[in-house]
């Protein structure tokens, strides 16, 4: 999809981050939106900071509540969205949390499983209920995973296997997709400086945070703008930033060996750093 003028996007997490930016990209290529996200006031900030972007007083700048997480308020409101909206040209599923990064025996099942909820079932979800009309539109789908999907990282053991599952559910689904015309960007960010990135830092141990340096910190525009130039390339897997890029070929080409090796340094010498005698 080279151009983006009169398209109908969806964006869950369209309130702020990664989401938000890029909804001010499409505002301003002359899409019309609709920022899906739960807080109601923050989608309200949000919309009036797009209006400002529009190219055409005609543009639409929608906004809904919804709980991604949750199928029966999926369906109810995407069943209000398509009859206002119409089917999305573009679905763009970058809603995620991350406020329980900690060592996994911190993490509660009740923990862990709103994590999965959100962060794959939410994506499963939008999909599953919008599919049938997107169809006809040949619509194209951008999940937004992450590095931590790619290779595991200290403290990420729920948000980890939410973006890992995140991959697998794109592989599959890419071959599903591709005999109807239907295109699909999966993404796999570092670390990018949003909101999200807040309620982390709360409780990720020092070794994690250690061991994400290594990828570096994007900045939400720079992570959206290259989003919209995969969408419009039709890149199937985009992993913004060069550092995550050679860190994930590295992988690859050491079947994780050297990942693992590059991890287990840096955690040792954090530790080392902390006072702990054990990680000699």
């Amino acid at each position: 999809m080279k151009r983006f003028e009169g398209k109908i996007i969806y964006i869950t997490g369209g309130s702020s981050g990664i989401g938000l930016e890029m909804g001010r990209i499409f505002t301003g290529r002359g899409a019309n939106l609709l920022l899906i996200a739960r807080n109601e006031e923050k989608l309200g900030k949000a919309r009036q900071t797009l209006e400002k972007f529009r190219r055409s007083p005609t543009q639409l700048i929608g906004t809904l509540s919804v709980d991604v997480s949750d199928i029966n308020d999926v369906e109810q409101k995407m069943k209000a969205a398509l009859d206002v909206y119409g089917a999305p040209d573009v679905l763009v599923l970058s809603a995620g949390i991350n406020k329980y990064a900690d060592h996994f025996e911190n993490i509660t099942p009740a923990m862990f499983d709103e994590v999965i909820k959100t962060n794959l079932y939410g994506p499963r979800n939008m999909i599953y209920t919008l599919l049938a009309a997107m169809k006809s539109r040949r619509s194209h789908i951008v999940i937004l995973s992450s590095a931590a999907g790619l290779f595991g990282m200290f403290g990420y053991t729920a948000y980890g296997t939410s973006k890992a599952a995140l991959l697998g559910l794109s592989d599959s689904l890419r071959y599903e997709l591709k005999p109807l015309g239907m295109k699909l960007t999966v993404v796999c960010p570092p670390e990018v400086d949003t909101p999200m990135n807040l309620d982390e830092v709360k409780t990720l141990p020092k070794e994690g945070r250690a061991v994400k340096s290594l990828a570096g910190l994007l900045t939400p525009k720079y992570t959206a703008e290259g989003i919209v130039k995969a969408i419009a390339g039709g890149r199937y897997l985009f992993i913004p930033g060069a550092k995550t890029r050679l860190l994930y070929l590295a992988h690859r080409l050491s079947n994780g060996w050297l990942t693992r090796k590059t991890s287990d340094a840096v955690i040792r010498i954090t530790c080392k750093r902390m006072g702990d005698k054990t990680a000699a």
